[in-house]
């Protein structure tokens, strides 16, 4: 049994909007491509700047030293697809300069996960999978030890109390 429990599903339905998409990037060949400070802030400012050209709402996100989740919400100009394809991009072109080599690096798998969330329940689960995750790999042993993260924004925003995650949720024990 969780120490705090799930938020109730109804927390996470004043926050859902259709139109959101779970993005799963992953380091090529599971490298740990964000596992220094400056290449996870390298991502997070590639999403800055892609943002300004591409505009999207980042809803929640985690950078994990292989890979990285978000839950984003495109504009009606823009797609998923079209974004991902962006930062992959504008990433690999500056993790190459960050790393000192003269040409685009491979950094990337070649495939990436994109899923539609078509209801809160779904949602939830994302969100959920989002914010556990740090502990759910074993690299800390609760989700506002990990700075890589949306968690502690929406610890603000009232959707997770402090001490969530610091056992297994149960909504993401039900998906197994």
């Amino acid at each position: 049994m969780p120490i705090i429990p799930d938020p109730p599903l109804s927390a996470y339905e004043t926050h859902f909007h259709t139109g959101l998409v779970f993005v799963t990037l992953t380091g090529v060949r599971g490298e740990r491509i964000f596992h220094r400070a400056e290449t996870a802030h390298l991502l997070r400012s590639v999403l800055r700047e892609v943002r300004q050209g591409s505009p999207f709402t980042m809803h929640a996100w985690v950078i994990l030293p292989e890979h990285s989740h978000l839950l984003i919400q495109p504009s009606a100009e823009g797609s998923a697809d079209e974004i991902v394809r962006r930062v992959r991009h504008r990433y690999a072109a500056d993790y190459a300069q960050l790393m000192g080599s003269p040409a685009e690096m491979v950094v990337w798998e070649p495939r990436y996960g994109l899923e539609a969330i078509g209801d809160a329940e779904t949602f939830a689960t994302r969100m959920d999978t989002i914010h556990y995750d740090p502990v759910g790999h074993g690299l800390v042993t609760r989700p506002e030890e990990w700075v890589q993260s949306s968690y502690g924004a929406w610890v603000e925003r009232g959707l997770y109390k402090l001490g969530w995650g610091w056992s297994e949720p149960e909504r993401l024990e039900k998906q197994k």
